[in-house]
């Protein structure tokens, strides 16, 4: 434990050394300013506006962190060969993986705490100005979760990305399949439901999108802006679920890194 913990905070270090951290606070001023101009001119669904443009800067700036920065963090190791030093050490190629992960979730988390408090600073903003068209039953509960939860659904996205990583012999490969497969865990639920609402569909192709729906994560799951917009209640087992659901997709994707970074030959 000590190892990894080690690993991560290095890790952790190396991502505040390239201001990432300076970047993702001038991007959340920037949309926080943005988001209490722009929400004043939808009064009636002011909330669910102001609600939906602070989530998203949230999944954005958080996916910038993960494309441009944690990506790099650990191709570089390999193509600098920086990892040979790491493993000449008492360290586990096990221990490797699970510190590289454990830092920059922790990066992911730092950023995605940073832009939440000027998201919730823009939403309070945007109420202060508007108070008559707010929710009555609107809940900072609900709009805290939904931060959390868009977090989880990063700790995701950070997984694939090292697991891709992992497999990848090059970073530029590595993000666009993670890319893709962003792409593919935000639309596979829907294009799964239309599946099901359609008459006329051929077999095979569903048993295809049904194995896609578990194979890639259902990113949709984590969604909670507009529960959180609109202040609607919270069903706990539910979110219990799809927690139990986040972190296991996450302990899976760790685990087959591990098995295929203790495999591959470093050349």
């Amino acid at each position: 434990m000590e190892q990894i913990w080690l690993l991560a905070k290095i890790t952790y270090k190396e991502g505040v050394r390239n201001r990432i951290l300076l970047g993702v606070l001038l991007v959340a001023l920037l949309f926080s300013a943005f988001n209490v101009i722009f929400s004043q001119m939808f009064a009636h669904d002011l909330s669910k506006v102001s609600v939906d443009l602070g989530l998203s800067t949230v999944s954005i700036a958080g996916l910038a962190v993960i494309f441009f920065m944690g990506i790099n963090l650990l191709a570089r190791d390999f193509e600098k060969r920086t990892i040979y030093m790491v493993l000449s050490r008492p360290i586990a190629r096990w221990q490797y993986v699970v510190g590289k992960y454990v830092g920059l979730s922790l990066m992911v988390g730092t950023a995605v705490a940073i832009l939440g408090l000027f998201t919730a600073a823009g939403v309070k903003t945007s109420m202060l100005m508007a108070p008559n068209f707010i929710p009555q039953n609107y809940s900072w509960l609900v709009f805290a979760a939904a931060v959390c939860f868009s977090l989880l659904s990063l700790m995701i996205i950070t997984a694939l990305a090292q697991l891709f990583t992992c497999l990848a012999t090059s970073s530029y490969i590595a993000l666009l399949v993670t890319a893709c497969a962003y792409f593919i865990g935000q639309n596979v639920e829907l294009v799964r439901k239309t599946l099901l609402d359609s008459a006329e569909v051929n077999r095979y192709y569903a048993i295809m999108i049904e194995g896609i729906t578990w194979l890639f994560p259902n990113l949709q799951a984590f969604d909670m802006k507009t529960a959180a917009g609109y202040g609607l209640p919270m069903n706990t087992v539910s979110l219990c679920w799809t927690a139990v659901y986040g972190l296991s997709y996450i302990a899976i994707t760790v685990s087959l890194s591990v098995f295929f970074f203790q495999r591959r030959e470093l050349t």
